[in-house]
């Protein structure tokens, strides 16, 4: 519990879902968090949740794919609070459709929001990072292990987030600062949770199945986890674990499986 209390952590994305919950259990632990998000209403609704508990947070408004607006959300915690601890990249858009029907400028912006979304804060951070000898953690998903049906943008995106972080985690390796990458599984979403469409509409995810989803406490609770340990890959879920063993050394066999369960769901739909 002491090893986040004082410390200051920007979770970006963190107006709802993940981002949410990583950023209430890090106030649980004692961390001045920053809140960042585009949605102004929703970004002040959360504020509101947090104040209330007596959590200490501040909000910043910003497009993290805007590299002016990173070094505004680095600069007001540096005003705030003093300096940047720990940096997690938890925004990014995902999208459901095939990739024969996506419009350029949607696939553009999918992988602006996933790549650049969280290079850009990165980018901002690390200098003040260096300062304090912090870490700076990446969210990525199954698709950044497997390029899924239907997210064909959204899993190029996650898969870039590996080679970023494996050349931080290189070019830093002197510097004391800690690089990590969370593949994070199924997950229970918020109901208000959209995706994009082949014309950039936001619609409802995909449907899962319960039994498969964590919920966004335990995804929260690996993440400080992560930070705490200094670890540089962490896979959750079992299912995620078995599939990261399964494309390392039987990729072909886990192709042909998600090829086998995209026609199923394409049937049921039909």
């Amino acid at each position: 519990m002491l090893y986040f209390k004082n410390k200051t952590a920007i979770v970006t994305g963190s107006a709802m879902g993940i981002g949410k919950a990583i950023a209430l259990e890090l106030c649980k632990q004692g961390a001045n968090v920053v809140l960042n998000g585009r949605n102004a209403e929703r970004l002040k609704k959360t504020y509101a949740e947090f104040k209330q508990k007596g959590f200490n947070v501040i909000t910043v408004r910003a497009d993290v794919t805007k590299s002016s607006e990173c070094e505004a959300i680095i600069q007001r915690a540096i005003n705030i609070f003093g300096g940047v601890d720990i940096l997690i990249t938890n925004a990014g858009i995902s999208m459901r459709e095939r990739f024969e029907n996506i419009q350029p400028e949607v696939f553009s912006q999918i992988i602006e929001s996933n790549i650049n979304g969280s290079a850009f804060p990165a980018l901002a951070a690390l200098p003040h990072i260096k300062k304090t000898k912090g870490s700076i953690v990446f969210i990525s998903s199954a698709a950044g292990m497997i390029g899924l049906p239907t997210a064909s943008a959204y899993s190029a995106g996650k898969m870039a987030l590996t080679a970023l972080a494996q050349s931080m985690k290189i070019e830093l390796a002197n510097s004391g600062i800690h690089i990590g990458i969370v593949h994070v599984g199924f997950t229970k979403n918020d109901d208000e949770k959209r995706v994009l469409n082949a014309k950039g509409e936001l619609i409802p995810v995909a449907e899962r199945p319960a039994y498969l989803q964590q919920t966004q406490e335990e995804v929260a609770k690996a993440v400080l986890s992560t930070i705490r340990n200094k670890k540089f890959k962490v896979v959750l879920t079992f299912v995620g674990k078995l599939n990261a063993f399964a494309v390392r050394f039987f990729p072909g066999l886990v192709i042909r499986i998600v090829t086998a369960s995209q026609k199923k769901m394409e049937k049921l739909y039909k």
